[in-house]
């Protein structure tokens, strides 16, 4: 196995954490702006975010079958749907707006 193949799952590792952590960096970004369209931008950059999160196990090769990379296509997409929620908890993110005592 040649270099350039052995780091290929490690780049995706990285790929997938640069992902989440701009995710959460978004997240605390539109959090004051969630209800003149920041929620609607964090909702469009997760959607996004998980379709880039499911392709990852393809194009950087992690896992050697077909099945193994659906596995961890899906595995990659269960935790961005777990920091895309953390995210709009830890930057405390408005998403009832409109009712004025909130």
């Amino acid at each position: 196995m040649t270099d350039a193949i052995a780091w290929r799952p490690r780049n995706g590792w990285l790929a997938g954490a640069a992902v989440g952590a701009a995710l959460v960096a978004l997240a605390f970004a539109v959090a004051p702006r969630a209800c003149t369209g920041g929620l609607e931008l964090y909702a469009i950059a997760g959607l996004v975010a998980l379709l880039a999160l499911a392709v990852l196990p393809f194009v950087f090769g992690i896992g050697r079958t077909i099945a193994r990379r659906i596995g961890w296509s899906l595995g990659f997409v269960v935790l961005g749907v777990a920091t895309w929620l953390a995210g709009l908890a830890l930057a405390n993110v408005r998403f009832i707006c409109g009712l004025g005592y909130l």
